[in-house]
């Protein structure tokens, strides 16, 4: 399945959360009921585990934080060769501003704080 799939099912959920896991605990559930396949908290090198694979999409999930450090994040990860594409989840109108590719991976974003406007 490929990133922008896993984007358009994200975007089609109204999520709930109070804190980032429960957050990762319903996107698991949506993911899980719209059949894709995927492992949690996936190592992709020392110190660099993101919070889902699907395949070859690497989707991060981001409540807090700066988009600075979140950059630097999503850079490390699309540097791995198990990553093709990358879907990262945000959960804070600061946090939007990323670019549409890194390392020449495409990076689709899915803004939650815009289905509760």
């Amino acid at each position: 399945m490929s990133a922008e799939q896993i984007a358009a099912i994200l975007r089609s959920h109204a999520f709930h959360w109070t804190i980032e896991i429960e957050l990762q605990d319903a996107i698991a559930t949506a993911l899980t009921a719209a059949g894709v396949p995927f492992l949690r908290e996936h190592k992709l090198a020392p110190g660099d585990r993101i919070d889902f694979l699907a395949g070859t999409v690497g989707l991060e999930v981001k409540i807090g934080g700066s988009l600075a450090n979140l950059t630097r994040q999503l850079h490390r990860y699309a540097q791995s060769p198990r990553i093709a594409e990358l879907v990262v989840v945000l959960g804070r109108r600061r946090l939007e501003g990323l670019p549409s590719m890194l390392c020449e991976k495409p990076l689709h974003v899915v803004s939650l704080w815009r289905s509760s406007l």
